[in-house]
């Protein structure tokens, strides 16, 4: 498919519909565990069940965490954006980026009739994977060091370092077992 050809397709199609819904009067700490809930990395700020906002991963990120605020004591209201910008489920992905980029935002709502959807963020347009989580590698400490020489496994930093200082230093005892040297 020619790039002319995606910038064509309908927003609908990037569209995910996995966003959150948060109240104005919420915690940030608690919409942080909606938004977390449901796989969603922003959530719909409604007031009185009407959406009046949006937060994001990156408003509680800058404006709460870096700014060294207590996220159970910060409002969303204080840090939510509004009003919600919208883009028609019909519209097509070149008017969501040129609205996006015109706006400096990366993500929009999604409407049908009016009423929110779903969600079209940059990312999936770009990707074309609607999905919003992506897999880290290696978010626990390991179970086992692999030798750099040789590949074999061991338990620990300090075995790794006795390994490699008996095994290709010749046993000089260089490391002996002090993996700071390495």
């Amino acid at each position: 498919m020619s790039l002319r050809e995606s910038l064509d397709d309908p927003v609908s199609k990037y569209a995910s519909a996995s966003f959150a819904k948060v109240s104005a009067s919420d915690s940030v700490a608690r919409a942080a565990r909606i938004m977390q809930e449901a796989g969603a990395t922003e959530a719909i700020v409604a007031i009185e069940s009407v959406p009046e906002g949006i937060v994001t991963e990156r408003d509680i990120l800058y404006k709460v965490v870096a700014a060294g605020e207590n996220p159970s004591l910060v409002k969303v209201r204080d840090i939510m954006s509004t009003p919600v910008q919208t883009i028609d489920e019909g519209s097509k992905v070149g008017e969501a980026i040129a609205r996006m980029s015109k706006l400096g935002m990366r993500r929009l709502a999604v409407t049908r009739g009016g009423k929110i959807i779903g969600m079209i963020t940059q990312k999936a347009m770009v990707t074309g994977n609607v999905e919003t989580s992506i897999p880290l590698p290696e978010l626990a400490p390991p179970s086992a060091f692999a030798c750099p020489y040789c590949n074999a496994i061991v338990k620990t930093r300090e075995e790794l370092s006795k390994h490699i200082d008996q095994t290709h230093m010749g046993g000089l005892g260089l490391l002996q077992g002090d993996f700071s040297k390495w």
